[in-house]
């Protein structure tokens, strides 16, 4: 039977390090728009959304004839798919949600797929997500999230650290984590009863809030580097992928 996949974009105005960034122009499009847009080529969803508390966001979902899901104000844009997922039957009859990082707009259709897939080729695991490999003189920059993983691609820690230690930090291979996030729907429900952890809060990633409480997160190892926008100076590099 085939899976029911729902994408969804949760974007907010209020960007701690770069304000108003989802609305920010990259060429005649804003990021948010690229990003749906990007995402919808991928022809992979049954139906595709952005999430939102705010109405300015609310309102260019409308201009890019974009289907809008209003949430209250959330931590985390997992938590703002959960708030969502409450009210709506389209989600609610899903089998697997992808959480779509509104700040990635050139995520490649692979990178999905292979997000995906091997959250469904493991039955025992409740979400997924992708790394790719990057050299030390880009992983030792806090605005890359790096990961660790064990020998079946299980996620075991992720950190703004230069994860793994070394002696020789030059010498090793790290993975950046991509930020793109596959979940069983039916295991949002359970993640929606646990309360912020403290790594979670120490390292202010919210993936970490499944792997402390015991949950199981399979890691897609990806041939891409889809250029997250943290902070201004991002925006070179994605100005000319663009």
């Amino acid at each position: 039977m085939k899976s029911k996949i729902i994408g969804i974009i949760p974007a907010r105005y209020n960007s701690k390090r770069f304000f108003g960034k989802m609305l920010y122009k990259i060429g005649s499009k804003t990021l948010l728009q690229h990003t749906f847009e990007n995402a919808k080529k991928c022809n992979i969803f049954d139906s595709l959304y952005i999430a939102t508390e705010d109405e300015i966001i609310k309102n260019e979902a409308k201009n890019i004839k974009a289907p809008c899901l209003m949430t209250k104000t959330s931590s985390s844009g997992t938590h703002r798919i959960i708030e969502a997922l409450k009210d709506n039957q389209d989600l609610k009859t899903s089998d697997i949600i992808v959480n779509i990082q509104g700040d990635h707009p050139k995520i490649k259709k692979s990178t999905i797929k292979e997000t995906i897939n091997i959250l469904k080729n493991d039955k025992s695991a409740h979400s997924s997500t992708a790394v790719c490999k990057i050299d030390y003189e880009l992983a030792k920059s806090e605005n890359i999230v790096k990961c660790v993983m064990d020998k079946h691609q299980n996620a075991l820690y992720f950190s703004r650290s230069l994860i793994p230690h070394s002696k020789q930090p030059k010498d090793i291979s790290y993975f950046y984590h991509i930020g793109l996030y596959a979940y069983r729907t039916r295991f949002l429900y359970e993640l929606s009863k646990l309360e912020d952890s403290y790594l979670q809060k120490l390292e202010d990633l919210e993936q970490l809030k499944i792997l402390e409480n015991g949950y199981k997160m399979k890691v897609a190892i990806v041939d891409d580097m889809p250029f997250g926008i943290d902070v201004k100076d991002d925006l070179k590099k994605v100005e000319k992928l663009l």
